[in-house]
């Protein structure tokens, strides 16, 4: 409806603009001598009122009307004025170019104003309705109100309540941080890590990322009736092609399911999808939870993955670098599985980043690579895609090498689409601190102290190098 509201706009503007155009320009103008006329009539008339009031004497009225009439004699045998043309209106195709100049510079100007400088996006809700109704709008005030409480009296419950802000305000990785610092002040229940699993699986755009299976893993070994992590094992499986066994996980979970359960409708749909993708009757799987065998493979596979994303941040990761995972024909065999069908699905992007996440666990950097690029080909603004790109380029850098060139510039990308990544901060902080811009580097890493634990590796690395910068400038 709007886009309807500025299109009748933009045509009543242009009709405005062009009618003239299109009539012509130029025309002549009136006779002034009909003007004249009209004039001295009245002026015979007064002469006229102004006999019968006694105010002009006979001699004075003749003489009166001989100029009037003069005046009308001269007037009559005046030119009619014609108003000169403008160059360009008197040239037929130079008219044709200017209507259609305006006719293209101002619905493409202003499409091209209003796309820099207003929220095409933003659906159609005043903000006296988004203050009281929405709840993205709400959340994002409220979360903003109760961080700043947090960092002055920090609990575990407050930081659970942040993440659910966040994660109704769909700022998933704010929600994952404040997750994993509910859980650093003691909170260890499986709700928690369930809730931790889901933030990190929207952070990845859908897809059930290493740390997310980590989380699942923990919430099903303290509660193996969880639901939210039971789901997202089965997400798991289908995401790799398993479709039966994420049946066989779902069919359990709608089977011990309270009656009347409101995601037993989503659960059913992706029942029903998957089983259709995979060609077979969903009656036909037999329902069981997740296999303690498959949680030991992912929470290996993952673990080995948070050891690679450790190793990021010292810059310690190196091709050489394989764990015994990589050996594991369970996850080895996940992977195939999943390649396959990204060979049948090219378009599928989130696909492509667990693919290349799946390779990285394995440590097979070039796989990894390919797939990753695959990827950003499909969506190349992606954050997660660029954050995975620059894990495989740290990995197959040089020993020691933490500011690679390939890495720094795709983390420069990085910090493009999000000012505020830790890590892209901390990178290309080092980067500008070895070029010598010292300033630049401490305003990147002052950026990451606000943010970042105290205990966090990043915010220990970036004291020990102020420490040193400042030794060294107290040394000169």
């Amino acid at each position: 409806m709007l886009w309807l509201v500025f299109l009748v706009m933009t045509l009543v503007v242009l009709a405005a603009l062009l009618f003239p155009l299109v009539k012509g320009a130029g025309v002549a103008a009136p006779p002034r001598a009909d003007y004249d006329m009209v004039v001295y009539r009245a002026q015979l008339s007064e002469i006229d009122e102004e006999i019968e009031r006694g105010l002009l004497s006979g001699s004075q009225a003749v003489a009166a009307r001989a100029e009037v009439h003069r005046r009308m004699l001269a007037a009559e045998d005046a030119e009619f004025e014609i108003a000169p043309r403008p160059v360009w209106a008197a040239n037929r195709y130079a008219r044709l170019a200017v209507i259609a100049a305006i006719a293209i510079v101002v619905p493409l100007g202003s499409a091209i104003a209003y796309g820099a400088l207003g929220s095409p996006e933003l659906p159609g809700k005043p903000y006296a309705w988004r203050v009281k109704h929405d709840p993205e709008y709400i959340a994002q005030t409220s979360a903003a109100e109760l961080e700043a409480e947090m960092k002055a009296k920090p609990t575990a419950a407050g930081y659970r309540r942040l993440a659910n802000l966040y994660f109704v305000a769909r700022q998933y990785p704010k929600a994952v941080a404040a997750d994993r610092r509910a859980i650093a002040l003691g909170d260890d229940s499986a709700r928690i890590w369930s809730e931790l699993g889901e933030a990190v699986v929207m952070q990845s755009g859908g897809a059930v990322a290493p740390d997310a299976l980590i989380a699942f893993t923990n919430a099903l070994q303290r509660d193996p009736k969880e639901a939210r992590a039971r789901f997202y094992f089965g997400l798991a499986e289908a995401q790799i092609g398993n479709y039966r066994d994420a049946i066989a996980i779902w069919r359990d979970l709608e089977k011990t399911a309270p009656a009347g359960t409101p995601w037993l409708g989503m659960v059913r749909e992706q029942i029903s999808r998957f089983a259709k993708e995979g060609g077979f009757d969903p009656a036909s799987v037999q329902p069981h939870p997740p296999s303690a065998q498959a949680m030991k493979a992912a929470a290996a596979a993952m673990n080995s993955a948070v050891q690679e994303h450790t190793g990021t941040v010292t810059g310690g990761s190196t091709p050489a670098r394989s764990s015994a995972v990589s050996k594991d024909p369970t996850v080895r065999a996940m992977v195939e599985k999943l390649a396959v069908r990204m060979a049948k699905n090219p378009g599928d992007a989130a696909g492509w980043l667990r693919l290349a996440h799946s390779y990285t666990v394995l440590g097979e950097w070039a796989k990894a690579r390919d797939a990753i690029d695959r990827g950003l080909r499909l969506k190349p603004k992606d954050v997660s895609m660029l954050l995975t790109l620059a894990q495989i380029q740290m990995a197959v850098a040089p020993p020691g090498e933490d500011t690679a060139p390939d890495f720094i510039a795709t983390m420069r990308k990085v910090l493009a689409l999000d000012s505020s990544n830790i890590q892209a901060l901390y990178f290309v902080g080092l980067a500008e601190q070895k070029a010598g811009h010292a300033e630049k580097a401490k305003a990147m890493w002052n950026k990451v102290l606000a943010r970042a634990p105290a205990t966090d590796p990043l915010a220990i690395a970036i004291h020990n190098r102020l420490d040193i910068m400042a030794g060294k400038m107290k040394a000169h």
